[in-house]
């Protein structure tokens, strides 16, 4: 009886043994196997192969230690790069989830620098997402995501650009200009942010135009003006801007103001002079500056003020 026991105590040892050498070697061989998917750039699979590797050291305990140590670290690396190609496929929501992950590993294997750059792409994440939700017209959603990104250094200049277009969807017009502004000064300075910035400035400048055009047909004058000033603050150079400043300026009768308006218009390249001068021949006129005024409508040779300019050099002027 005695020889039988120890029999069953030494196969019961060797079916353990036998069982752990499995468990090792399978851990092992899942390792490896991820380090070569990792090599391979498919991050995906080298995800999947870690997570075995470590479940299977999970179950084997203590004597697995110092493998499990190298499954975490390579694993956290694995999310990081994983998540980085879900971004690049627009796979916004997965992306953030894998960079999470990333996070919570890096927590365990001690790795800071992926943590860091981790949580430092995920704004970048929601940012672009908010732009497919621009698209989409869905700008309360997309403002929260710009809400939240807006907040990290590196992707403060395109969140507060994405903001500003979600505003202007929702035709908030101070709040998208507020953004656009915010934008500018997060670029400030950084020359990978320029051409966000140069879009901030033109988008900016043409929403507002567009607006004091309305405000014109209305006869809002004064918001008029203060949205051309505002969009003479951005430097793009749109003699459109300060055509309807002359305008706006002429129905207030601020008649100093519209010469300055309608003389810098006729500085920049591609002004429909016609206009133009139309203005600057009423501001002057308004002056009594009857001279300045007739050279100013003699110099309306085309369009539909034609026949005004003409009334007023002829019959109003008497110009010589």
């Amino acid at each position: 009886m005695k020889n039988l026991k120890k029999v069953l105590i030494l196969l019961f040892v060797g079916i353990v043994s036998f069982n752990y050498a499995q468990d090792m070697n399978a851990a092992g061989e899942a390792f490896n196997n991820g380090n070569q998917a990792l090599k391979g750039k498919d991050f995906a699979g080298a995800v999947t192969y870690y997570e075995e590797s470590l479940d299977e050291c999970s179950m084997i305990g203590a004597d697995a230690a110092e493998l499990q140590g190298k499954v975490e670290g390579q694993l956290t690396k694995a999310y990081y790069y994983n998540a980085q190609v879900l971004y690049k496929k627009k796979k916004f929501d997965a992306s953030v989830a894998e960079f999470n992950k990333a996070i919570e590993a890096a927590g365990v294997s001690g790795d800071t620098k992926t943590e860091g750059k981790a949580k430092k792409f995920i704004p970048k994440v929601n940012t672009s997402k908010g732009m497919g939700l621009v698209k989409e017209k869905k700008y309360d959603e997309a403002i929260a995501l710009f809400d939240e990104a807006k907040n990290s250094k590196s992707a403060s200049v395109k969140a507060y650009y994405g903001m500003g277009l979600a505003y202007k969807g929702k035709s908030d017009i101070d709040a998208a200009a507020e953004s656009f502004d915010n934008c500018i000064k997060s670029g400030e300075g950084n020359p990978k942010a320029e051409k966000t910035t140069t879009k901030a400035k033109l988008t900016a400048q043409k929403m507002l135009e567009a607006n004091a055009a309305k405000e014109l047909q209305i006869e809002h004058t004064q918001k008029a003006v203060d949205y051309l000033t505002k969009a003479t603050s951005y430097g793009t150079g749109s003699a459109n801007t300060y055509y309807m400043l002359a305008l706006a300026y002429n129905n207030q009768k601020k008649f100093d103001d519209a010469i300055t308006a309608a003389t810098k218009a006729l500085t920049i390249e591609g002004v429909d002079g016609n206009s133009v001068n139309f203005e600057l021949g009423k501001a002057y006129e308004g002056k009594g500056d009857a001279t300045n005024a007739c050279a100013s409508y003699k110099k309306v040779t085309g369009g539909p003020n034609v026949k005004a300019a003409e009334f007023q050099i002829k019959e109003v002027l008497k110009c010589k």
